[in-house]
């Protein structure tokens, strides 16, 4: 590929957390190849190096004034998707019998809404099919979390509907603060999330991405 055909993401005139996701697009909309990054931000900068590490990308640098580029290398091998877990290592009891403990299974991770629906289809399918996903969610479910583009879910009865219905059920239903300002009247019935958290859950895959 030639310098001139790399995808280039211009990071001007976003906020902190729809940058992070515009980066998140961009490397799962082109896994593995080239693509590069233009941004001015110092803070803009550190989320999308903390993100590169985290998928395991090779970068270089390239500064010029304020402005900076990071020119982010193709991957040699892709990595394959949809891998099945690893079976749950069983710990041996030395005692008595010596048969192997399995250990407790993992708990399951809080949810955060960062798109308007599910799927690159019809808005209007995916949005049923996210709402319904909601509808379904396990009660063990730590919270649920409304960022960026999910805010939408806020402005519509139907969706404010299931966000209450989960709220009722005894999971947690946090929004955004940057959300939470732009809609005030509509959070008002949930808590507010700092922004910060939720960067540093997603960043560290700590969190199911909807």
């Amino acid at each position: 590929m030639a310098p001139m055909d790399i995808v280039t993401l211009e990071l001007f005139d976003f906020t902190v957390s729809h940058a992070v996701l515009e980066v998140q697009k961009l490397l799962d909309a082109h896994q593995g190849k080239a693509v590069r990054i233009v941004l001015d931000d110092e803070t803009h900068k550190r989320n999308v190096v903390k993100l590169l590490n985290k998928h395991g990308r090779t970068f270089v640098e390239h500064t010029k004034g304020s402005l900076v580029t990071i020119d982010v290398h193709p991957m040699k091998v892709l990595k394959k998707t949809g891998l099945l877990a690893p079976a749950p290592v069983a710990v041996l009891n030395t005692q008595a019998e010596q048969k192997p403990v399995p250990l407790p299974p993992a708990q399951p991770l809080p949810v955060l809404i960062l798109g308007a629906s599910i799927g690159g289809g019809d808005r209007t399918t995916g949005r049923r099919l996210l709402l319904e996903v909601l509808r379904r969610a396990d009660k063990s479910i730590p919270w649920v979390g409304i960022a960026s583009e999910g805010a939408s879910l806020l402005r519509e009865q139907d969706s404010l509907k299931v966000l209450q219905g989960l709220k009722s059920s005894g999971i947690q239903v946090r929004v955004s603060r940057e959300c939470a300002m732009f809609n005030p009247d509509e959070s008002a019935a949930f808590d507010v999330m700092e922004d910060s958290e939720w960067h540093g859950l997603l960043l560290k895959g700590k969190v199911t991405r909807l």
